[in-house]
């Protein structure tokens, strides 16, 4: 049963509101000063009343209480205290000072928001955040131009690239794809954008035209630093992925390979762990060819068993992103070559190895 709304609290603050914009039309700057209070004022009692309507889902009414109200009121009370201001004192740089302060709070409010989201629904979070990124960035580009008016384009095509991101999280959570994985951080892009603004913004201001290619030159090096950083960044993020997927996979599946603990063979059962999980083959061969060195095998004998591991190398080393079904193939053919090869290794010995495989 939904609580009934108390309608008298807004009839009485929208009637406060009229009665006070009246009765300043009469003083100095009165239509400036009417519109200055009025207007945001009255924006912001009507979302929060919508505000109160939609209260059946709490997100919504969350999100239009929470940003929307507060993020209009900001604004509109800027802008028209600016455009105030700037009729008055033809100042321009206030309009630029101005819009740095309403983009900048009103990314606050939403960044917050993002924030509150960030548990229930990532995407959603992740789009908030974008928005906001969008949004002071814009404020700075505002900052910036203040002081020289092409310091403005680095910032607003950095705005662009965030705008164009911001649905993108919601998009993939409806068709099921793991945007993580394919951009896992926004800064070396953000960087590489705003480069080439800064390009512009350097190649704009007035000098000797031949010092256009000692510009391009010193790009084209920082350019191709920040791409191989990046490159490396994302390298690294990628593994790490694999490498977490991988442990998950291992915990699902590692009762397919069982290596008893004891205090003879634990370092054996690491090895087969990192093995099986990691593909990482370098603990397990040490301590094969120490065991059948100590049973008096040859090295072409010991190369011959062993074949199989030493040729191992896995694809998800290789490239950096790969499919969960494709990690999860690995290691079930690791744990099948691992229960192979114990097999095969001690079925004719009378040597007690505490091991045993499952298929």
């Amino acid at each position: 049963m939904h609580e009934r709304i108390d309608l008298t609290r807004y009839v009485i603050a929208y009637v406060i509101i009229t009665a006070v914009a009246l009765l300043v039309l009469t003083a100095p700057f009165g239509v400036y000063i009417a519109l200055i209070i009025a207007l945001p004022s009255l924006v912001l009692i009507t979302l929060l009343l919508v505000g109160d309507l939609v209260r059946g889902n709490p997100s919504l009414s969350g999100l239009v209480r929470g940003v929307l109200a507060p993020s209009l009121f900001i604004y509109l009370f800027i802008d028209t205290l600016s455009s105030a201001l700037a009729s008055v004192y033809h100042a321009v740089i206030l309009n630029y000072l101005m819009n740095f302060l309403a983009l900048v709070v009103i990314g606050a409010l939403v960044i917050r928001a993002s924030n509150q989201y960030s548990l229930l629904r990532f995407d959603l979070s992740r789009s908030f955040r974008y928005a906001a990124y969008t949004l002071i960035a814009l404020g700075l580009g505002y900052l910036f131009s203040s002081i020289y008016k092409p310091l403005f384009y680095p910032f607003a095509i950095v705005s662009v690239m965030y705008l164009a991101l911001a649905p993108l999280p919601a998009l993939a959570r409806a068709i099921r794809l793991d945007l993580g994985k394919l951009l896992p951080s926004t800064r070396p892009l953000a960087l590489a954008v705003f480069g080439i603004g800064l390009l512009y913004t350097v190649l704009s201001i007035p000098k000797p035209v031949q010092w256009n290619v000692y510009v391009l030159i010193a790009f084209v090096v920082v350019a191709s630093i920040a791409i191989t950083y990046a490159g490396y960044r994302l390298l690294i993020g990628g593994l790490m992925s694999v490498e977490l997927i991988e442990d998950e996979v291992y915990e699902a599946h590692k009762r397919g390979v069982k290596v008893v603990a004891s205090p003879e063979y634990a370092r054996l059962e690491e090895a087969v762990r990192e093995f099986v999980a990691h593909g990482k083959k370098e603990k397990l061969l040490t301590f094969l060819v120490h065991e059948l060195t100590r049973d008096g095998l040859s090295y072409d004998e010991i190369m011959t068993r062993l074949s199989r591991l030493i040729n191992y190398s896995s694809i998800s080393k290789i490239r950096c992103r790969v499919s969960r079904k494709l990690i999860e193939m690995e290691v079930k053919e690791r744990m099948d070559l691992v229960n192979e090869l114990f097999s095969e290794l001690f079925a004719s010995e009378e040597k007690s190895i505490n091991y045993s495989g499952q298929g």
